[in-house]
């Protein structure tokens, strides 16, 4: 079966994740090509904000794909750029980036940054950073240290100036790779789209490998949760101990 033969899916779904039946989900508001990857997603923990791969995705043989410099810097312009446009000529699933990992968060930068023999980014092609509009709230770029705590306060007042923020490295990635698109200010803020291009001749069969080969680079983050629980766990009891320990001295 052809990817331009898949009807687009009108149900919405928003965070799999917080849903009763997540799995059940998945075949309501997932097209067939995404629903494997989108399931592997969900038991690694990964939340999935939204997906296409169908017709609309198919574009026709005069019409270009859409690429970063397409769509970048041109959140001013009008029309702006929406989420539809990462999926002119490619399928795509969107994956919330503040509820990944700091290792697959390294995942995606380390593809993005893939170069080809040619040296063409073909990284910036299939991982879009995104947001859906450009952040100019204080803590955001504190964290991301567009501003300095000495140049603050040559504009601020002591109280009015974010404590004890540390910087966030990888967001601080984020911020220099990424696009903006228009979507639901419903979804998340910070957001990856992957990609694969398509054309009237890609099958279901290629987009469900492709994506679900993807979704298996990724760690498991339930995996990873409960080896946190398990060494918070043991060292609130080893600290309990010594406590036990110092008072029967």
């Amino acid at each position: 079966m052809l990817v331009k033969e898949i009807e687009p899916i009108g149900n919405i779904g928003i965070n799999l994740l917080q849903k009763e039946n997540p799995k059940d989900i998945i075949d309501k508001v997932v097209e067939i090509p995404l629903r494997n990857a989108c399931r592997i997603f969900l038991e690694k923990g990964i939340e999935t904000v939204m997906s296409s791969a169908n017709k609309n995705n198919v574009l026709a043989t005069n019409q270009k794909p859409t690429e970063r410099e397409d769509v970048y810097g041109k959140q001013w312009f009008y029309p702006s750029p929406t989420f539809e446009d990462a999926g002119k000529g490619y399928s795509w699933i969107m994956l919330n980036f503040d509820s990944l990992s700091d290792s697959n968060k390294d995942l995606l930068f380390s593809i993005e940054d893939k170069i080809g023999d040619n040296g063409e980014r073909i990284g910036e092609k299939i991982v879009w950073f995104v947001h859906p509009s450009t952040m100019g709230n204080l803590h955001y770029k504190n964290k991301t240290s567009q501003y300095s705590y000495e140049y603050l306060k040559t504009c601020l007042s002591d109280d009015e100036i974010p404590k004890d923020i540390e910087i966030d490295e990888r967001l601080s990635k984020f911020e220099k790779r990424h696009v903006v698109l228009s979507y639901n200010d419903r979804y998340p803020t910070n957001t990856v789209v992957i990609r694969m291009p398509v054309n009237e001749t890609t099958t279901v069969e290629e987009v469900d490998e492709y994506f679900t080969k993807f979704a298996r680079c990724f760690k498991n983050q339930q995996e990873l949760k409960q080896d946190i629980k398990e060494t918070i766990d043991k060292e609130k009891q080893r600290n309990k101990q010594n406590e036990i320990e110092e008072n029967t001295r």
